[in-house]
């Protein structure tokens, strides 16, 4: 059974192919997020999964390279501390690259979402 479900996250809503149930964990395939299921019926409701700010990010940015077949070069753990740096100062792990702190440029932001790492051979 298909089942949909919104990443509050990304702000995106993906197919989950698999059998949902309250208190899973479910990883959003547009981002790499780790969502826990709160409620099951006509709609899904997910939301982050509770975890500290360094293991969720990490489980992220692992999540995503997986899914998209990504490898990381010399610069994951600076990336890393940068996403961690911008939590802790504004709140949520916006790019370290990029200076508009906005829902777009969560990590991974919206270009690297929307290819770029394919056509440019890295993000941002």
């Amino acid at each position: 059974m298909k089942h949909k479900i919104y990443c509050e996250v990304c702000m995106v809503s993906f197919i989950y192919k698999e059998e949902v149930e309250e208190g899973k964990v479910v990883i959003c395939t547009i981002c790499g997020a780790e969502l826990q299921i709160e409620a099951v019926g006509p709609e899904i409701k997910a939301v982050r999964k509770p975890q500290e700010a360094e293991t969720e990010i990490r489980n992220r940015v692992e999540n995503y390279a997986r899914l998209r077949d990504y490898t990381f070069n010399e610069d994951k753990e600076l990336v890393i501390e940068g996403l961690i740096g911008k939590n802790e100062m504004y709140g949520d792990f916006y790019c370290p690259c990029r200076f508009d702190n906005i829902p777009e440029n969560v990590c991974p932001c919206l270009e690297t979402r929307m290819n770029d790492v394919r056509k440019n051979g890295r993000c941002f």
